[in-house]
């Protein structure tokens, strides 16, 4: 972490005090992030300044954005008279001086985004998917954009499905959704409101704080696109659940595996029957864990990231519970046509680990009913997604 000596907090005070320009607060604050080597600097200074100025979520980014790209210096009448094309308001709020409070705000969360400190966590939200201010707390991991297409391609997947459906009369039965190591709940709810009158969402996480800000989070962007008779019957739960729930531990044939512990402490009924399953699991091998960023190693959940030796420690309670999640509850009601399946977004080395492990017609694809049906490559190149048929659900 970097050290802020008390030199170094005088020395910004004396670069940002109070009277100083929002134009002027952006150029400074900007230069000393980038001075001290923090990731994503101008995001870093645009999201902090918006935040101490109390500017809206929505509009606060954007708009201190367009301050940030305004030609220097403002104070030249020649400049000031080259922009007059230019929003007033937005040269309005470059000229704006930051009051004492609003310095000292401002400060506080530059130093604090000094430590490498996540964005995320400073400002206690970002966007995802079409989910615009979704909450994020500590230690809950932060959303990636490549999670982004994660949903994609269950949506996708979705799509197909509802088609399947549409073309049965009278199946009007939900598609229900299990989203296994939820965190934020910023997967399971994206799906949810994309939506909301044809998924059902059930979410698994070990983190108390996780299944409750998860649960916050739906509340906040589900419950106004509940119908009325999901109201009626259970409010916010009939479109998205969070539990507190490892992978492991979500069975009903908890000695199937020779789990005796879960056994002796099973107290519950789970409702299975999901069609299709998602999830983003810790994934990053034990000896990978060194290198990965300041930002990430020393605030996001240890648990949330690490999968172990290989990184594969969920990924096969994932595997070995998916036959159970995915039978149907009664015998006999399988869903023609529907193959039941999983996506992960794995690390760049699992894809191919995977693939051999779970090959068509290998012993392990048999032994546990599950074989691999095909990978992609993220936004930037690489291997991060893989998909999973089941093919021997436990009602056979």
């Amino acid at each position: 972490n970097v050290d802020i000596t008390t030199n170094k907090k005088e020395q910004f005070e004396l670069q940002i005090p109070p009277d100083t320009t929002i134009y002027d607060a952006l150029q400074l604050s900007l230069q000393i992030l980038e001075d001290h080597s923090i990731p994503e600097p101008d995001e870093s200074v645009l999201h902090l300044l918006s935040h101490a100025l109390n500017l809206s979520w929505e509009n606060g980014y954007r708009q201190l954005r367009e301050v940030l790209m305004l030609p220097s210096p403002l104070s030249s009448p020649r400049q000031n008279n080259s922009i007059t094309s230019q929003n007033q308001s937005i040269l309005d709020l470059a000229q704006q001086t930051l009051t004492s409070e609003q310095s000292t705000t401002y400060l506080s969360l530059l130093e604090r985004r000094l430590t490498f400190e996540p964005l995320q966590y400073i400002v206690c939200q970002w966007d995802f998917h079409y989910l615009t201010g979704l909450k994020i707390r500590k230690p809950m991991l932060c959303p990636r954009p490549e999670t982004e297409e994660l949903v994609e391609l269950v949506l996708a997947d979705i799509d197909c499905l509802m088609k399947q459906r549409n073309a049965k009369a009278g199946d009007e039965r939900k598609i229900r959704i299990l989203d296994v190591g939820c965190g934020t709940g910023a997967i399971g709810i994206a799906i949810a409101n994309r939506y909301p009158r044809h998924v059902q969402v059930v979410a698994l996480d070990v983190l108390p704080e996780a299944v409750e800000l998860s649960n916050e989070n739906a509340e906040q962007f589900l419950s106004g696109l509940l119908l009325d008779s999901d109201a009626k019957e259970g409010g916010i739960d009939c479109l998205y659940q969070a539990i507190l729930c490892s992978a492991k531990d979500f069975t009903n044939n908890p000695i199937e595996f020779g789990d005796t512990a879960i056994s002796n402490n099973l107290k519950r009924k789970y409702e299975m029957d999901f069609d299709i399953v998602v999830s983003n699991p810790p994934y990053i091998p034990t000896k990978d864990m060194q290198d990965l960023s300041t930002d990430v190693v020393e605030y996001e959940s240890h648990e949330a990231l690490c999968g172990g030796d290989d990184g594969l420690n969920v990924i096969r309670d994932i595997v070995h519970r998916l036959p159970e999640w995915v039978s149907p509850v009664h015998v006999g009601q399988r869903r023609e046509g529907q193959r039941r399946h999983c996506w992960m977004e794995v690390d760049d080395s699992h894809p191919t680990m995977i693939a051999q492990w779970l090959a068509p017609g290998s012993k392990e694809s048999t032994r546990w009913g599950v074989e691999h049906c095909s990978s992609g490559k993220d936004f930037c190149g690489r291997d991060r997604f893989v998909k999973l048929w089941v093919t021997n659900s436990n009602d056979q």
